[in-house]
């Protein structure tokens, strides 16, 4: 079993106009990336039928952030595996959007919207086992 703190678990924290990517190294997490809804456009799938515009958006923000780790998991041994933690609603919007690839390499999911909370505070907010992730083949 690989360590939770070996740097090639990724921790994708979203909701519906905010995404960062941290590593854990040693015990602390360090941002690696994070972009906004603003900084990126996508396009929305298909959606319900009266539908808002805000609902248009965060979906084609899931999108983006979809398409952002089906890219990371498609570098092939770039990653072991990822995290990931958002409200329930772009939780399931994320979701919908990964790749076969990058469903198989999702090692837990939380329903929570942790982005604006500091990275040297964000560890305490998943319950990561003592021995680390059990890793996906």
């Amino acid at each position: 079993m690989a360590e939770s703190r070996d740097g090639r678990v990724i921790y994708v924290v979203a909701d519906g106009g905010k995404v960062r990517f941290l590593h854990d190294a040693q015990g602390e997490f360090k941002d690696v990336q994070d972009f906004d809804a603003h900084d990126h456009e996508g396009t929305p799938g298909k959606v319900p039928s009266g539908s808002t515009p805000a609902d248009n958006a965060k979906d084609a923000f899931a999108r983006v952030v979809a398409d952002r780790i089906n890219a990371l998991v498609n570098k092939g041994g770039q990653i072991d595996g990822f995290v990931l933690a958002a409200p329930a609603p772009v939780l399931h919007e994320i979701r919908t959007h990964l790749s076969k690839p990058a469903e198989a390499k999702l090692i837990k999911s939380f329903p929570k919207d942790l982005t604006n909370i500091p990275a040297h505070d964000l560890r305490s907010h998943f319950d990561i086992p003592a021995t680390g992730w059990q890793l996906p083949a």
